[in-house]
């Protein structure tokens, strides 16, 4: 699972939409959209305010090792 994946799970877990994570990290829906979908690798800066938002410990958020 990338961290885009991972991403999106802990948003549907908390039962959120994209826009509603878009403003708590003062970003846009698309940039949400673009990161759960791979499509852009997300910032040093979003995910240390995702992981501060939401209480996830980025460790949870690194790639799996094949």
């Amino acid at each position: 699972m990338n961290i885009g994946e991972k991403i999106k799970k802990i948003r549907k877990e908390r039962g959120m939409k994209q826009i509603e994570v878009a403003k708590d990290l003062e970003t846009c829906q698309s940039y949400i959209s673009m990161v759960e979908n791979g499509r852009t690798v997300p910032t040093a800066r979003f995910i240390k305010l995702f992981c501060l938002q939401y209480g996830v410990e980025k460790d949870c958020l690194a790639e799996e090792k094949k």
